[in-house]
């Protein structure tokens, strides 16, 4: 998680929650990365259901 979360003041009214999403999306990103996940414009993108995702949070997260 990057230390900004924690020392900069931007980041300072900002969840949790968020911030364990912000992980597991950046985690979920390294399989992109390795199974080629890319648009037509070079972005790198995520497939996550919402099922997967709640699983994964084990928590109801997203609300």
């Amino acid at each position: 998680m990057p230390k900004a979360f924690f020392h900069n003041p931007k980041y300072r009214d900002m969840s949790v929650n968020a911030r364990y999403l912000y992980m597991i999306f950046t985690l979920r990103m390294t399989e992109s990365q390795n199974k080629g996940w890319i648009d037509d414009d070079g972005n790198m993108y995520i497939i996550y259901s919402d099922e997967d995702l709640m699983k994964e949070c084990t928590a109801n997260l997203v609300q």
